[in-house]
C-alpha cells in the first residue's frame, strides 16, 4: 500500500519548487488550498490578512511541513510566531531583495543547500543530477505551456490553472483549452499585486461584469510567477553535471528570473510590465494589495507615472473578494475607462 506523499506547503513563488519535488518531497502552493482560511482574524488593523491565513494555516496544521520566505516582511514575523510549533516543520527561506551581483547568486546557492537538509529531515532523499535535470525541465515545459495560454484562456480558468500548477507541479497543470477570453467590447485590464488565492477568485468576475477583461494577471502566483527566458537560460547546460553545479544553476536561474516589487531594485517589474501592458493593449490597471502592505501601496503612483495609465488601488478584503463599496469602486473605474478614448 502506497503511503501518503510527504508534502511541504509554501506561499511564495519564487520557492525552488524544482529542488523541492527532486528531492522527492510535493511543494504545495498555498494559494490553492481550501484550507486557507482568509475570514475575520485575530489580528489587529493593518495587518495581512493573507500572511496571517498562512501563518493560522501552519498552526492549526501542526503535522505538516510549511516554508515561508523573507520577501514579505509580514510572511517573516509570522514564521517568528512558530516558534514553539513542532520542532523540523518550519523553514525560512531567505529571498535576496538584491539581484545585480553574484552575491544574491550565492547566496541563495546557499539555502537551497540549507534546504536540502531540512528535506532530507523531512523524508526526503538527496536527488542524483540527472533526476534534477529532468524534474528542472517537466517544470519548465509546464510554464511554457501555461504562459503560450495566457492571452486566449478566460481570466478565472488561466488563474486557477496556474495555482494549480503550484500545488501539483507537472503533468497535472496541464492548462484549460482556448476559449474566447471574453466580448470583444470588454476593455482590456490589467490585475496586478500580491497572492490572489482560491477564495479571491472571484474578483476576477466582479471586474468582468462591470466590463473588463483581465488581459493580464500580474498578481504574485499570476504570470508573474511563470518565469522563463531564452533557452540557454532555462534549459540546464550540459557541462553542469555534478549536483553542486545544478544547484547553483538553479540559483541563477531563480535569481535572475524574479519578477517582484521586493526586489531593489525593482526595474525588472517595471521592465516586465511596460512589454506586457502593451502586447495585451491594457487600458488600465487595478492594483491589489493587502491592507498592510506598504510594497505594493507604495507603487500605485509610480506606476501611474512610468505607464499613463489609470489605476485603481483596491483593498484587498478577508473573507469577500470584494465588499459592496469595493463594487461600486470597480464599476466606476470601468465606467471611466469605458468612456476614455482607446
Amino acid at each position: 500500500m502506497a503511503s501518503d506523499p510527504v508534502e511541504l506547503f509554501h506561499a511564495s513563488p519564487w520557492v525552488p519548487v524544482e529542488w523541492i519535488k527532486a528531492h522527492g518531497v510535493e511543494p504545495r502552493g498555498l494559494w490553492y488550498s481550501d484550507e486557507l482560511n482568509l475570514g475575520p482574524t485575530r489580528a489587529s488593523a493593518g495587518t495581512c490578512a493573507f500572511a496571517q491565513a498562512v501563518v493560522q494555516f501552519a498552526e492549526t496544521h501542526p503535522e505538516k511541513a510549511v516554508l515561508l520566505t523573507t520577501h514579505c516582511d509580514q510572511l517573516r514575523r509570522g514564521f517568528d510566531t512558530l516558534a514553539d510549533s513542532p520542532p523540523g516543520r518550519s523553514f525560512l527561506f531567505n529571498l535576496p531583495a538584491t539581484w545585480q551581483s553574484s552575491v544574491a547568486e550565492r547566496l541563495y546557492d546557499s539555502e537551497l543547500e540549507r534546504l536540502s537538509r531540512f528535506l532530507l529531515a523531512l523524508g526526503g532523499h538527496l536527488p542524483a543530477p540527472e533526476a534534477l535535470r529532468q524534474t528542472i525541465d517537466a517544470y519548465a515545459l509546464a510554464r511554457k505551456t501555461l504562459l503560450a495560454q495566457a492571452a486566449v484562456c478566460p481570466a478565472r480558468a488561466h488563474a486557477e490553472a496556474i495555482a494549480r500548477f503550484h500545488w501539483t507541479g507537472p503533468p497535472a497543470s496541464t492548462a484549460p483549452s482556448a476559449a474566447a477570453p471574453g466580448p470583444s467590447s470588454a476593455v482590456p485590464i490589467a490585475l496586478l499585486g500580491g497572492p490572489l488565492p482560491r477564495a479571491q477568485w472571484p474578483l476576477i468576475e466582479v471586474m468582468e461584469r462591470a466590463g473588463a477583461r483581465v488581459a493580464l494577471n500580474g498578481t504574485e502566483a499570476g504570470e508573474r510567477s511563470l518565469w522563463t527566458g531564452p533557452s540557454s537560460e532555462v534549459q540546464v547546460p550540459a557541462d553542469a553535471a555534478t549536483l553542486a553545479s545544478m544547484r547553483l544553476w538553479l540559483a541563477r536561474s531563480y535569481v535572475r528570473h524574479c519578477v517582484d516589487v521586493f526586489q531593489r531594485p525593482n526595474t525588472r517589474l517595471y521592465a516586465w510590465l511596460k512589454e506586457h501592458l502593451a502586447a495585451r493593449a491594457v487600458r488600465g490597471i487595478v492594483l491589489w494589495h493587502y491592507v498592510g502592505c506598504d510594497l505594493w501601496r507604495a507603487e500605485a503612483q509610480s506606476l501611474r507615472e512610468a505607464f499613463g495609465l489609470p489605476l485603481l488601488l483596491l483593498d484587498a478584503g478577508d473573507a469577500s473578494p470584494a465588499s459592496a463599496r469595493d463594487n461600486g469602486r470597480v464599476e466606476a473605474f470601468m465606467e471611466s475607462l469605458i468612456q476614455r478614448p482607446a
